[in-house]
């Protein structure tokens, strides 16, 4: 998704001989911009040119390409002298090819998608360097730059196919030679399916990446393939689009890069292990959301931490049982103390207990913790961690007198790490990531950084001291 600027001409679908001069501009960060030198609308001079509208869709052309924006808004419009109109949309997409598509109708069997650091992720290289040393005076007499291609890994599943595909260029010049090399994923759909999906696909990949390299993905181009149909009515070749759009992670991936990933592509157990993650994760965004909205915006650590509350006790919900007791018994216990009451208080009673047969924020940690093994990779035992979890929560929402100022911000920044973690190896243990790599996630030395951090705040909690860590830089 390189940066590009544009002039051409453009029109509201259906309404081509209307066409209408402007420039068309992208931007990773600020989105797809449409400055028009004229107007879409029948405003006169003098009428109210400023309010916002809302357009489905855009066609035009422009650097040799057709493009077709979706879910436009004009947020600008102007008189300017002598007496001609000026106007600006923004568009939530943009798709340029050889061809428009039906806005009403986005639908592709293919999609390709680079990100920042897949690279990192993959940690493999297709160039090896071999340097011969003369003997007896130690110089340098050969250096060879090598590069072999990387096939490409496939993997067939229910309704759809996922390649790793890796890509080079030759960098440079004579006098500066080198090579750029980079992976892709790519998804081959049995059917057509609706663009709102394939970016959903696309959003858990990029999750995927943020989690286990603990910097923010970003993608940085997508490649868009619909089927032509032949004169058969059967599919022929297929025509590429490439989509843009604002990337609002973008600048969390310029001022986070990656270092040591908790887990690189095969030690999370290659391609089998990332088909698992797209399917299990296709009805579970919310909790990646959740879990992982402060890696893709700043944020205050109070939001930080509850979202990570949030998101986990949404998990539990979703993969473990919600009641304490079996529901018809319950509910007949519950009928059973009702009756015991005066009939006055009997509809207020009965309303306190409609949720009190499920399990409560430290039970549902708990449970998570153990099932996770969250106490093996960073030292702590699952009921104190989800207790110092549940008080911090607790303070921070019932601002109860007379039991203290609460957690700190370190305190509550550790906290939201290790939520996040106890998410992360959760969702790979449900995808059945490979054998052993909860103890390769323990190795990382971010992660026992803050296994020393987390247990410093039990000890302090269990002995009552007020913390003394410092917030992190």
């Amino acid at each position: 998704m390189e940066p590009f600027e544009s002039d051409g001409l453009f029109w509201l679908p259906d309404e081509e001989e209307n066409k209408v001069a402007g420039r068309i501009s992208f931007d990773l960060s600020k989105g797809v911009l449409l400055s028009l030198i004229g107007s879409f609308s029948d405003t006169k001079f003098g009428e109210d040119f400023h309010s916002t509208k809302n357009i489905g869709a855009i066609h035009g052309v422009a650097g040799k390409r057709y493009l077709t924006l979706i879910s436009c808004r004009r947020v600008s419009g102007r008189f300017e002298s002598p007496g001609f109109q000026r106007e600006d949309y923004r568009a939530e997409s943009l798709f340029a090819g050889m061809g428009l598509l039906d806005p009403d109708d986005l639908r592709f069997d293919q999609v390709t998608v680079e990100f920042s650091n897949l690279f990192d992720w993959m940690s493999r290289t297709a160039v090896s360097r071999e340097y011969v040393f003369d003997k007896a005076s130690n110089k340098l007499e050969k250096a060879t730059l090598t590069l072999e291609t990387i096939p490409t890994e496939e993997i067939s599943t229910d309704g759809f196919k996922v390649a790793i595909t890796s890509s080079w260029k030759v960098l440079g010049s004579t006098q500066n030679p080198g090579f750029e090399q980079d992976f892709a994923f790519r998804i081959t759909y049995e059917n057509e399916v609706e663009y709102s999906a394939i970016k959903q696909d696309i959003s858990s990949l990029q999750d995927l990446l943020t989690a286990l390299t603990e910097s923010t993905a970003t993608p940085t181009g997508i490649g868009l393939w619909v089927p032509e149909p032949n004169e058969d009515g059967l599919k022929g070749k297929r025509i590429k689009f490439s989509a843009y759009g604002q990337q609002s992670s973008h600048p969390m991936t310029t001022s986070n890069k990656p270092h040591e990933a908790l887990l690189n592509f095969q030690q999370a157990g290659g391609l089998p292990s990332l088909v698992r993650w797209l399917e299990f994760t296709r009805d579970r965004r919310i909790v990646l959301a959740l879990s992982l909205s402060s890696r893709y915006r700043q944020m205050y650590v109070e939001n930080k931490f509850f979202n990570a509350v949030s998101a986990a006790e949404t998990l539990h919900r979703m993969e473990f049982a919600n009641g304490l007791h079996p529901a018809q018994e319950y509910k007949n216990f519950r009928k059973m103390l009702v009756r015991y009451v005066p009939k006055k208080y009997r509809g207020w009673l009965s309303q306190q207990l409609a949720y009190s047969n499920e399990p409560r924020l430290r039970h549902r940690l708990r449970e998570l913790a153990e099932f996770s093994q969250l106490s093996t990779i960073i030292g702590c035992e699952p009921e104190a961690w989800a207790g110092a979890i549940t008080n911090a929560r607790n303070r921070m929402v019932h601002h109860d007198k007379g039991k203290g100022s609460g957690a700190s911000s370190a305190e509550l920044y550790w906290l939201s790490e290790s939520l996040q973690l106890l998410v992360l190896t959760c969702l790979t243990k449900f995808c059945e990531f490979k054998e052993g790599h909860l103890e390769e996630i323990k190795k990382n030395d971010s992660v026992q950084f803050m296994a020393v951090r987390v247990q410093e705040i039990l000890a302090e909690e269990s002995s009552g001291q007020k913390p003394a860590s410092a917030p992190p830089a």
